[in-house]
């Protein structure tokens, strides 16, 4: 039987996790994405479909929202990411038969929102349900409200069954499972390196910032950067696990890794980024991390907050996978539908 498995092109959290959930499903899978997350699925050797190639990166659109460590909207750049997505979409509409595949499964792929899929055999996988926001404004207030609304009975349009990975966030109109891992983490240790390891995700927002940082420590600190276009790397995870201390941006992956790992991390989030935001909430006054925006970590005397972190014990998350459980409903369905 063959998978359709679409994948954000936003960072790599979505597609390593959807590659580690691959890994338990004994079914052939056809990689739909683009950007950084198209160029892991070619280095792993994955079959993908023709159409990722032409596809617009989203990430990219994403990039041009961020400014000075803020995400700044605008009607211009939302217009921008509309256009992209229904772009895409189009492209997906044209060359893409549905009917080839026996089952759909898309994560955060929000191109399907404007194709018509096989619901009774398409799976929406998320790591958040609603978009958080701080403004209490009225206006605020109504038009997220709206936007929220909006998402659920979007979803629940399109497919059959929606789950949801969050860290922070539980919808009962989903099935809620908790978070995926991004890696099996063979061979774990507790080694510690005496390298600091800046991991920046997939997209190239925090390029300049983690450059930053290394000039600020690279005299005292072996420094390695992984993520953007620039430090890509495919299989990151003996870094990862190997460095003495993590200077992460607070992204899904990033949170699960350091936890599963037990790596003493220091998050950043970027203002107004709402993901961002609600996972450093998860970390914060937690030992053995520490929580900044990226423009206030820049202002602080980062050397000694590495050394506090070095003396100081760690309490990570206890977080339990659940790429098994995910593989499982989905060779169920697929069986149940075919």
């Amino acid at each position: 039987m063959k998978i359709l498995y679409a994948s954000s092109s936003i960072g790599l959290g979505h597609i390593t996790r959807d590659y580690h959930i691959s890994s338990f499903i004994k079914n052939q899978i056809y990689w739909l994405t683009s950007g950084n997350a198209l160029r892991f699925i070619k280095e792993k050797k994955e079959r993908y479909v023709g159409i990722s190639d032409d596809l617009k990166n989203l990430g990219d659109y994403i990039n041009s929202m961020i400014k000075n460590c803020k995400v700044k909207i605008d009607t211009y750049n939302s217009y921008k990411l509309y256009k992209a997505v229904k772009n895409n979409a189009n492209l997906i509409k044209s060359n893409v038969d549905f009917d080839d595949y026996d089952l759909i499964v898309a994560d955060e792929f929000w191109e399907f929102m404007f194709i018509d899929i096989p619901k009774e055999r398409s799976i929406f996988i998320t790591d958040f349900t609603k978009i958080s926001y701080n403004g209490k404004g009225y206006l605020e207030r109504f038009l997220f409200s709206r936007l929220n609304n909006g998402l659920r009975d979007r979803i629940k349009q399109k497919f059959s069954l929606a789950i949801n990975l969050s860290l922070w966030d539980k919808d009962d109109g989903f099935l809620n499972l908790g978070p995926s891992f991004t890696s099996s983490f063979d061979g774990y240790s507790n080694s510690q390196g005496d390298y600091v390891l800046i991991n920046i995700g997939g997209t190239n927002a925090g390029i300049d910032v983690a450059e930053k940082i290394k000039e600020k420590i690279k005299e005292k600190y072996d420094v390695k950067i992984i993520g953007s276009d620039k430090y890509f790397n495919s299989n990151p995870s003996s870094l990862i696990k190997n460095a003495g201390i993590i200077i992460s941006l607070a992204g899904y992956g990033s949170i699960i890794e350091s936890n599963v790992l037990r790596k003493k991390t220091i998050f950043l989030f970027i203002d107004n980024h709402f993901e961002h935001m609600e996972n450093a909430k998860v970390m914060m006054n937690r030992k053995g991390f520490r929580v900044y925006s990226c423009k206030d970590l820049l202002k602080t005397d980062i050397l000694n907050v590495i050394e506090d972190l070095k003396n100081e014990d760690i309490e990570p998350l206890e977080i339990i996978d659940s790429a098994p459980k995910i593989s499982e409903i989905i060779n169920n369905f697929l069986y149940k539908n075919n």
